[in-house]
């Protein structure tokens, strides 16, 4: 169908009757979406981090497909293969840049695969174009109303399964997600209406059904924009803060917030140390008393005698122990000296190992056994220092708890393994375990069972290991005893979790 073209300014604004209800409805989304782009826009300047770059994508692409819908439905520019497949790619690039902004708040995203899935889009749309004719179009309306659909599912599914868990105190966030919801509806409605009667189309003389369809879409997309723009202008990435004119006061806790923690764990990695200082000494003596021992004896045989075997003996046994010993001071320079954050690649089995060295006289004073499983090699990307912190802390905890009880053969297990895509410290004790009054609240600040304790090492032990995007939870085993367990996720080539 060919419309004769008409005047833009003379014949479009200022005449009623060509503005057909599709036309006002864009209009009103093309005028809405400038708007908000630009607030956001302007709101960030410079600093735009890759989430809000993709939200923008998304915004300009329904800026493109609104004002080839308006212009189409105003008749000034012919329906054709082009103007039709504008705006069909258009809302799907929209969605698909919804995906990637909320994928960049989770993680690092490569833009090569955001490249590769635009590209599919437009490769799909080109084919579906080349499909249509005047007899055969209800296939190629129901193949992109199904793929719309699928974005709007996936983009659901994302925001419900993984951002509101990690931004469920987020208001904007949680709306953000309703009105997602909101559009798979719209979605079904769609592919409802491709199936009962005429297809849903944006253009031509409206149906009923079309102009209750599209009106929906307007007001859920509408507000979707408006929520997420609020969350964006309003949110602080923690680990990435990007400020604006009107987060700046929670950049500044934010930074604070930092700061304090930083001091915090410091004062609890001195804290968790010194509870091991009486066994620190006893292992420091050890290989000292043996070094000075082995000195002696053979500075008085070199003397003596000229039997080499025994010098021999005894330089190997000064080397094993001064060995041990520099590996040790090295674990607790390590420990005492860290002050700020030092993500890296690590390897668990490694920073265990050099914990274990520190824990175990203790362990042993106390008559505890230790039984340790690795069942897996895993690779992480975090602080080793602070991870380690958080073993020292539930170690601790677990061998006072032992020390208090009556419990023959006392033991501490840690395992070390794999699920799906997380490590896993499993630390297990035969105490009496965790009294059910203060399971659930374990991990709050200041709650504490300890004449003398301060409450802080369980929690801050939870928020080092949230920092790593990683959870951890107790809980009590049927058979008697404590288990602690800390998920962190895997490292990948190519990835980075902070």
């Amino acid at each position: 169908m060919v419309y004769p073209r008409k005047n833009f300014f003379s014949d479009v604004f200022f005449d009623a009757e060509n503005m057909n209800a599709f036309a006002v409805l864009s209009l009103i989304y093309f005028l809405f979406t400038i708007i908000s782009s630009s607030i956001l826009y302007c709101s960030f300047r410079k600093k735009l981090d890759a989430s809000v770059v993709y939200f923008l994508l998304s915004e300009l692409s329904m800026v493109i497909t609104c004002a080839t819908i308006f212009l189409t439905n105003m008749q000034l520019i012919d329906v054709n293969a082009t103007s039709i497949g504008i705006p069909n790619f258009g809302a799907l690039a929209a969605e698909l840049c919804i995906l990637f902004s909320l994928l960049s708040i989770i993680k690092q995203v490569d833009r090569r695969w955001f490249i590769l899935a635009i590209s599919m889009l437009g490769l799909i749309t080109i084919v579906l174009e080349s499909m249509r004719s005047p007899t055969e179009y209800r296939m190629v309306i129901l193949v992109n109303v199904i793929t719309l659909t699928c974005l709007f599912v996936i983009n659901y599914l994302l925001c419900r399964r993984k951002l509101l868990p990690l931004l469920e105190t987020n208001g904007f966030m949680r709306l953000f997600g309703w009105f997602e919801l909101g559009l798979v509806g719209f979605g079904f409605l769609r592919l409802l209406g491709s199936f009962i009667g005429t297809p849903v189309m944006p253009r031509e003389t409206p149906t009923l059904l079309a102009i209750i369809v599209f009106a929906i879409y307007l007001v859920v997309g509408t507000f979707r924009y408006l929520c997420f723009v609020g969350f964006r202008m309003t949110w602080v990435d923690p680990n990435n803060p990007s400020e604006n004119f009107l987060n700046k006061p929670l950049v500044k806790a934010i930074e604070e917030k930092q700061q304090f923690l930083q001091g915090f764990i410091a004062s609890n990695r001195m804290i968790g140390v010194s509870a091991l200082a009486s066994s620190l000494a006893h292992q420091l003596s050890q290989p000292l008393t043996t070094i000075a021992f082995r000195a002696a004896t053979t500075r008085r045989e070199s003397i003596e005698s000229g039997n080499n075997s025994h010098l021999i003996a005894s330089l190997n046994d000064i080397s094993t122990q001064s060995e041990k010993l520099a590996d040790l001071v090295h674990n607790l320079r390590k420990l005492f000296g860290a002050k700020s954050d030092q993500f890296k690649v690590i390897n668990l089995q490694n920073i265990t190992n050099e914990i274990l060295e520190i824990i175990k006289p203790t362990l042993d004073l106390k008559k505890i056994t230790l039984l340790v499983k690795y069942q897996k090699d895993p690779v992480v990307f975090g602080d080793s220092v602070q991870l380690q912190q958080v073993l020292i802390n539930i170690f601790n905890n677990a061998s006072e708890a032992l020390s208090e009880a009556e419990v023959k053969d006392r033991s501490i297990s840690l395992t070390l393994s794999e699920r799906e895509h997380s490590a896993v410290f499993t630390i297990a004790d035969n105490g009496p375990g965790i009294k059910p009054a203060i399971l659930s609240s374990m991990f709050e600040l200041y709650n504490t069972t300890k004449e003398h304790g301060l409450g802080v090492g369980l929690w801050l032990s939870k928020i080092i290991v949230e920092k790593h995007q990683g959870q951890i939870r107790a809980f009590n085993h049927p058979n008697g005893g404590a288990i602690f367990e800390i998920d962190l996720p895997l490292h990948h080539a190519g990835t980075k979790t902070q």
